[in-house]
């Protein structure tokens, strides 16, 4: 309540709280509150990932996507690997929710493979498979690139050929789901709430993939000129059937 209520009161730009880390992958210990699973694991599908620490001080989020279907009837749709958080248990001194501070946007500094990933965002709802969403484009290696993305109303600007122009898009860059489905009634997300945190792959294109994350970071956006990419990374996707130029 009393960040909520900090948040509101704050001013939109002054004196905004600085940036943090919530996650380094500098060695080992850093990926032991997270999971790396896939289809495979949880359905009988035939997706393969793996999460590895890289000498330079990131992690290497790679695999093989296959939406083909295991020998099961009951599953209608497959292709999916998740690296995310472990859901935390609650204790005396808290600790059940990723601590956001007042900030209300994350950070994701990646180097992708061209291919278009999502984030997750788990709230503590009364269902278990409601997720927050939003797409994270990647530009395909060799340079790391910085997304943000926006957890409250934001200003979007359209970088036009000879000036730019800002548009009023009354919702945020995550959009709430449940079971992968994009639900009619949409809410805000609180940030005081969030479970875990995650980079999915489900854009039901098989082949081989690679995403390399060094930092995910809570920050605030900026009135009237929310960052989606710092890197002006191109919206729309570019597929490529390897990923050996993200090396």
């Amino acid at each position: 309540m009393v960040r909520a209520v900090m948040r509101v009161l704050q001013p939109p730009s002054l004196h905004r709280p600085m940036p943090f880390a919530l996650f380094r992958f500098r060695s080992m210990d850093d990926l032991e509150k997270w999971i790396c699973i896939s289809d495979k694991e949880i359905f009988g599908g035939f997706s393969t990932a793996s999460v590895k620490i890289m000498p330079e001080g990131y992690v290497r989020f790679s695999g093989h996507l296959s939406t083909k279907l295991p020998n099961d009837p009951t599953i209608v749709r497959s292709g999916f690997c998740l690296f995310r958080t472990r859901q935390q248990r609650k204790t005396l001194l808290g600790g059940r929710y990723i601590d956001m501070n007042i900030h209300d946007a994350l950070e994701f500094e990646i180097r992708g493979d061209g291919r278009a990933y999502i984030a997750n965002l788990q709230p503590d709802s009364y269902r278990e498979e409601d997720l927050y969403q939003a797409t994270i484009y990647t530009r395909g290696g060799p340079h790391w690139q910085t997304v943000q993305l926006d957890m409250s109303p934001f200003l979007v600007t359209h970088q036009l050929e000879s000036f730019t122009r800002t548009l009023n898009v009354p919702l945020s860059d995550f959009l709430l789901t449940h079971r992968g489905y994009v639900q009619n009634e949409q809410s805000t997300i609180n940030p005081t709430n969030i479970k875990t945190v995650g980079i999915l792959l489900a854009d039901k294109r098989d082949g081989p993939f690679q995403i390399d994350i060094r930092e995910i970071r809570a920050t605030s956006s900026i009135s009237g000129s929310t960052i989606v990419d710092k890197t002006k990374a191109r919206m729309r996707t570019e597929w490529k059937s390897t990923v050996e130029t993200a090396a």
